[in-house]
């Protein structure tokens, strides 16, 4: 109300200066003068009481009956669950109190003259149907229903009626990692079965064979046995994969809480596969930058995410191939996919998994950049790339032996961690693979 005072009495001492002076020097009448300042005050009295907040009357806050004379207050009973709870009055169906979750997921503000209305607030028509029909109902207005807010959260509403008030209570119960778990549980079965029925029905068919037309045949035991680890090996790879992606895709909305240095990860990776390039004829070039801040990851998940990327790169190379692995850290998102997947001017190109605007705008970004020499990959080929089982062998050298699901491990890796996965390609020239992720924050 101070302010509000000054404010006023600010504008009507300038205006009437400014009147007064342009009378005394004749530029305006003095009877104008007068009449401008009559006016002028008026309209500024008439919005001085007209801004003036309403003064909503404060109810009791209402109590939870107890045995005995105790009563708890329904704003401490809020303030002590875990879950997002907040009371809806019977007045206007408003939202008179509430705990710290549900004003984060209601996005209730601080500033308010008078509780919000629940339909202003719910963006839920089911919710707002229930606690409508709870209310019709009486002392009996209970409800649980389950909503979806957007495309991949899920929540089970818990309404009950407060007998000493006549409100309603609603509780909120977050469903999303258990329907999330459902759904990679029923993918993985689903997948697993796709998949694995084709090295069955091999292995199945030469031990019919062995045992049959060539049970004699001594001499073509041993090809059918080779033929049969091979099949068995794929299958475990397979599983393994498989399990591995359930397991990522799972736990995908829990952030990453552990401080880790991303070029110490890349060079113990590279290291471990220098075996592997070895056995190839391919050099491993690990362009190891000055230096790198940390970043908030799951170690083990980024190892798997170098790997599989430098993996891929000895997979599609021959002898005297070199494969360069670089790395720095970026202004911002944008800037880190650009030195992590569009360095060649001639290549074509594919952002496979996009960072969110306000972490690619804000945060300093690590990227990682892995550069072989293969065949490349052609054009109709880069937006499938990451999808599970799919291949493109025939642009990529065509006998390769693999799951096809090592890049669809990386980008949900890299969506775990909040990052970004792209490719640029050449053909006859080789392929490069990025991924970027934010820098942790300052402790």
């Amino acid at each position: 109300m101070t302010r509000r005072t000054r404010d006023f009495a600010v504008l009507v001492l300038t205006t009437g200066t400014v009147m007064l002076a342009l009378a005394f020097t004749g530029s305006l009448g003095l009877i104008e003068a007068l009449t401008a300042m009559f006016v002028i005050g008026s309209i500024a009295a008439a919005y001085y009481v007209g801004s003036a907040a309403m003064q909503v009357p404060t109810a009791p806050v209402p109590s939870v009956e107890m045995s005995g004379n105790d009563q708890v207050p329904i704003a401490d009973l809020l303030s002590a669950l875990p879950l997002p709870a907040f009371e809806v009055c019977q007045d206007q169906q408003r939202i008179i109190a509430y705990n710290q979750p549900a004003a984060a997921f209601l996005r209730l503000g601080q500033r308010r003259s008078a509780p919000p209305r629940a339909s202003v607030i719910i963006r839920a028509p089911a919710l707002l149907t229930a606690i409508e029909t709870c209310f019709n109902a009486g002392a009996q207005g209970a409800a649980e229903i389950e909503m979806e807010i957007g495309p991949e959260e899920q929540w089970r509403a818990h309404i009950r009626p407060i007998r000493s008030s006549g409100n309603l209570l609603v509780v909120l119960e977050d469903l999303t990692p258990v329907k999330r778990a459902a759904r990679a549980r029923a993918d993985f079965l689903a997948n697993a079965s796709h998949e694995l029925r084709t090295p069955l029905t091999a292995i199945s068919g030469f031990i019919e064979t062995m045992r049959g037309p060539a049970r004699e045949d001594k001499d073509s035991w041993d090809r059918f046995l080779g033929i049969m680890a091979g099949e068995t090996e794929r299958m475990s790879r397979l599983i393994a994969d498989l399990l591995s992606l359930s397991r990522i895709e799972s736990a995908e909305h829990v952030q990453p809480t552990s401080r880790e240095y991303f070029s110490d990860i890349v060079l113990n990776s590279v290291d471990a596969l220098q075996p592997l390039a070895g056995e190839k004829g391919v050099e491993l070039v690990f362009d190891e930058p000055a230096f790198l801040p940390p970043v908030t990851a799951n170690r083990d998940e980024l190892i798997q995410v170098v790997e599989n990327l430098v993996s891929n790169a000895i997979k599609y190379s021959r002898g005297g191939h070199t494969i360069t692995i670089r790395c720095g850290v970026a202004p911002d998102g944008f800037a880190a996919r650009t030195e992590a997947a569009q360095v060649w001017p001639e290549s074509e190109r594919m952002t496979l998994l996009q960072t969110s605007n306000r972490s690619a705008i804000h945060d300093p970004t690590v990227w990682m950049r892995v550069e072989d020499q293969g065949p490349g990959i052609e054009r109709e080929h880069l937006p499938r790339l990451g999808e599970r089982f799919y291949r493109a062998d025939q642009s990529r050298g065509g006998k390769i032996t693999g799951t096809g699901l090592g890049l669809a491990i990386v980008k949900h890796i890299m969506a775990h961690h909040r990052g970004g996965f792209a490719v640029e390609t050449v053909m006859g020239q080789g392929s490069a693979f990025g991924v970027w992720l934010p820098a942790a924050r300052e402790i």
